[in-house]
């Protein structure tokens, strides 16, 4: 997703996961785009070429993100914290909205799940210059439940504490989801930027399921992260119930679907 296009458009594949249900040999219409996985900062909205660490105050992190979990963000580069609503945004912590995504953490160690929206278009991925919408701690065991408006492309990871660090480019550097909700509402899981990273699921209730190998976005030819063009695959999805397959600009592009406006609800989890 970021080396010069890291994924195909790493800091949304939100909208790479909003692509409509369309044919193999179809070229689906903007705002549709496929994998949003990895976008060189030479060439996005986010300007940088490199990124200096930073660190920020957490002395009264925001609601739901403990002063550890705050403390490490820090340390590893974060731009700062999450705003974590509950009200009044196009995302907040509740399950009182038309979509809700339930974020589980079943890993052996806490998370700190960490959600963008396209605030900033390509750019709202890039956390070490831009702070996320949510950065909420979830410890083993538990979850934590967040509603959406229609009409939100964004994408999600999680910080595995003491583990996880942020890419060269600055964006999480770790298996991402990425979702679009309302109108061919959508998600997929994207490997593009860590081949290597932890494994994440997410089930559509009306039974689609993507992770590591369906509905996923992977590199071609055992490369560890990628993002050219030509240079990633979608796999295990056309065989799924509202599995949704298409092409945009010669690329794959698609996800999990069966969900729009509201008629389904995602379980996302973090092993």
């Amino acid at each position: 997703m970021f080396t010069a296009k890291l994924t195909a458009l790493l800091a949304l594949a939100a909208a790479a996961a909003a692509m409509p249900l369309v044919n193999e040999t179809e070229t689906p219409t903007p705002p549709y785009i496929p994998s949003l996985t990895v976008r060189s900062p030479q060439t996005s909205s986010a300007g940088h070429t490199s990124m200096a660490l930073q660190s920020f105050d957490c002395g009264n992190p925001v609601n739901g993100l403990s002063r550890d979990d705050c403390n490490y963000l820090s340390q590893i580069g974060f731009a700062g914290f999450g705003q974590n609503p509950t009200g009044s945004s196009n995302i907040w912590i509740g399950d009182n909205g038309l979509n809700v995504f339930t974020f589980t953490n079943q890993a052996s160690v806490d998370v700190t799940l960490v959600l963008w929206d396209q605030a900033l278009g390509y750019a709202s991925s890039f956390v070490a210059a831009n702070p996320p919408k949510i950065t909420y701690s979830i410890p083993r065991g538990g979850s934590v439940k967040l509603s959406l408006q229609n009409g939100v492309s964004g994408g999600y990871s999680a910080i595995y504490r003491g583990q996880t660090k942020l890419s060269q480019w600055g964006q999480v550097g770790n298996t991402w989801g990425e979702f679009t909700t309302g109108d061919h509402a959508t998600i997929n899981i994207s490997r593009e930027i860590n081949m290597s990273g932890n494994t994440f699921v997410a089930k559509v209730s009306t039974g689609c399921v993507a992770d590591m190998t369906r509905c996923s976005f992977v590199c071609k030819n055992g490369a560890n992260t990628c993002g050219d063009s030509g240079s990633y695959d979608l796999i295990g999805c056309s065989d799924q119930p509202n599995g949704a397959v298409g092409w945009w600009d010669n690329n794959p592009a698609g996800g999990c679907q069966g969900w729009s406006n509201g008629s389904g609800r995602i379980d996302a989890q973090f092993l």
